[in-house]
């Protein structure tokens, strides 16, 4: 017989099961908000869809009411005889024209503004009522060497630029040197613009040099979100006055005075012809490297009474933060777990993130009913008391649902700040992730992460 041998027990070996491990929970988290990545662009698409809407109707009900407006001139066109010899050395002569621009011009007006609905979708057209005047120098050709007997006088013409025609409401007459003169259509201008208005000027041949020409005419104009002007004077001088409380003035020069109110605004540009690229006066041969079309449109500035949209802009903003949302609301749930001893589904951290993408559809549903604030205010509401509610149960106690809740709409007004101070949204939000990233270091500076979350269960090995 052999001696008896004694042996110590094994010692037991406890394993985690892999459900339990902390960074399998983290990996699950990380998969869930890469899924909800999709809703959440579907939802930017939709934003997208309906930012397209609303341009689509606002083009509709412009083109029965009037386009934006540049209005350009007046000019005077006097037309001369180019005589030259063609490729085979044959004399020939042809016609050009040559274009004045005023000495100085004066325009004064009042812009009446006008919200058309069509459905939902809301437009700002206006009526504006404009004064135009100013004067005309005499024209000279002698600067291009164009013979007297070669300027055909008798067919200069003033001519007056309209991009859409559709907002004359009534005829135009044009005082010229005590002459009421009609304005009719077909006042092209090549290089210019190509719809407006002309009338033939008499006088100009027994003209002296220096002698100036004065004109005065009203314009009454419809159109919609914006009103331009081109600097054609020497000097021009523009006021414009509204009841429309949120101007946005555009173009090439701002205003030297202005004053802006919630009963409107009044504005009063003065621009020398020093700010522009092109001269007083020019031929149409040398049009397109003297005044280029191009040279015309960067020189146009004014007013925009474009009725603002923000509804679309700002929740297409907060859903930039959507994925911040989805982490810092999982986070929340996550460390809940580290610290108590239950367990959370990754199905109930599905539903909690469809909830937090909800929260921009009805945003977006209610921004375009009613104010932006009341829309966010409901919409936040709403979400937030949901998780809320679901957050009594799956967290087993009312003190953590009130604080998810709390952390929860302390997110959504912090959001809010974001989108309302657009100058600071960046510092705001630095500083905001700075503070949010020390409060998770710091709750967690204590966390074994080694070890098995509290709401798992250890299992002796076999």
């Amino acid at each position: 017989m052999f001696g008896e041998t004694s042996t110590a027990a094994a010692p037991v070996v406890q394993r985690r099961p892999l459900r339990d491990s902390v960074l399998f929970k983290m990996v699950v988290i990380g998969v869930l908000m890469l899924a909800l990545l999709i809703p959440l662009s579907m939802v930017r698409g939709l934003i997208s869809e309906r930012q397209m809407r609303h341009d689509q109707t606002a083009t509709e009900v412009a083109n029965s009411w009037g386009m934006e407006q540049t209005l350009s001139g007046p000019v005077l066109r006097v037309p001369y005889l180019v005589r030259g010899k063609d490729e085979n050395g044959k004399q020939q002569v042809w016609t050009a024209n040559a274009f004045f621009l005023p000495e100085d011009l004066a325009i004064s007006g009042q812009i009446t503004p006008e919200r058309r609905s069509r459905g939902i979708f809301e437009v700002a057209v206006y009526r504006a009522r404009l004064s135009w005047k100013g004067t005309f120098r005499q024209p000279s050709f002698a600067a291009w060497g164009v013979a007297e007997q070669d300027i055909l006088w008798n067919e200069a013409e003033l001519a007056f630029g309209v991009p859409d025609m559709r907002g004359l409401r009534r005829s135009v007459k044009v005082s010229w040197e005590g002459q009421d003169l009609d304005l009719t259509p077909g006042g092209a201008v090549e290089g210019m613009w190509s719809r407006g208005l002309r009338t033939p000027v008499e006088g100009l041949a027994v003209g002296e040099a220096g002698r100036t020409y004065a004109f005065a005419f009203d314009l009454v104009l419809d159109g919609s979100r914006s009103l331009k002007f081109l600097p054609l004077g020497q000097q021009t001088t523009i006021n414009l006055s509204s009841p429309w409380p949120d101007p946005s003035f555009v173009g090439a020069y701002l205003p030297e005075s202005r004053q802006v109110g919630e009963k409107g605004f009044d504005a009063t540009w003065s621009v020398p012809y020093f700010g522009r690229s092109y001269p007083q006066q020019w031929r149409s041969i040398e049009a397109s490297t003297v005044a280029p079309q191009d040279a015309l449109d960067a020189s146009a500035f004014g007013v925009d009474l474009f009725l603002p949209v923000d509804a679309y802009q700002k929740t297409e903003r907060s859903l930039k933060y959507g994925m911040l949302f989805l982490l810092l609301t999982f986070l929340t749930f996550f460390l809940y777990e580290v610290f108590n001893p239950f367990s959370l589904h990754p199905l109930q951290y599905l539903l909690v993130g469809s909830a937090l993408i909800l929260f921009y559809l009805l945003l977006l549903s209610i921004s375009e009913h009613a104010r932006f604030g009341l829309a966010y205010a409901v919409a936040s509401a709403a979400t937030v008391g949901l998780i809320g509610g679901y957050s009594a149960a799956i967290l087993r106690g009312r003190l953590r649902a009130l604080g998810t809740s709390a952390a929860l709409a302390a997110l959504y007004g912090y959001l809010y700040v974001l989108l309302q101070a657009e100058d600071y949204a960046l510092l705001l939000g630095s500083v905001g992730l700075f503070a949010i990233l020390a409060l998770v270091m710091f709750v967690t500076r204590r966390i074994d992460w080694y070890a098995p979350r509290p709401g798992g269960k250890t299992v002796p090995a076999a």
